[in-house]
């Protein structure tokens, strides 16, 4: 379950990332930077790109993991259109406790 959990999650940051102009994505890297602090002139574009993940992953809200098992239980076919990891049966650990 964690597997389809992380994918979804990725699933949601890369539809909203995607959406964004080059312009508000630009914005979002700025904030990013300044608030911790870091000057823009010294990022490379990989670091750029991972304070603007870092920002969308605070401002997309994400069930946490056991919310989302509950839902994915009750109805998979909202999530599997989104989801790379193939859903698992639940005989394995497979949900870390999750129940």
């Amino acid at each position: 379950m964690r597997a389809q959990y992380l994918d979804y999650c990725a699933a949601r940051i890369s539809e909203v990332f995607l959406s964004l102009s080059d312009e508000r994505t630009y914005a979002l890297m700025e904030e990013a930077a300044r608030d911790a602090d870091i000057e823009i002139g010294s990022l490379g574009f990989s670091e750029m790109m991972d304070l603007v993940t870092g920002r969308l992953r605070d401002q997309i809200p994400l069930p946490s993991l056991e919310e989302f098992a509950a839902e994915y239980r009750e109805h998979p076919e909202r999530f599997d259109a989104m989801l790379l990891e193939p859903p698992v049966d639940d005989t394995g650990d497979e949900d870390e406790g999750i129940e």
